[in-house]
């Protein structure tokens, strides 16, 4: 991939990731109850979703990767 390209897409992806982040911050920062330490809740679905988000991650690109041996390099002799 062209570098200029990868660039600008690692910029865009981190930009939007951390506008997401701080919007998520600032609205928790919000709630009354989220900052009494009461975010069982949350921690739950955020719990589940990491779990959903590598379990996709590991179907989608080690699954894909395991089948094509010039992905992984050559082999050592």
């Amino acid at each position: 991939m062209d570098y200029l390209k990868f660039s600008l897409f690692t910029l865009l992806g981190s930009g939007i990731w951390c506008s997401v982040l701080c919007w998520l911050g600032v609205k928790m920062g919000q709630d009354k109850d989220l900052m009494n330490l009461e975010y069982k809740h949350v921690t739950l679905w955020l719990a589940g979703a990491m779990l959903v988000l590598g379990g996709l991650y590991y179907f989608f690109v080690h699954r894909h990767m395991a089948g094509k041996p010039e992905i992984r390099g050559p082999k050592p002799e």
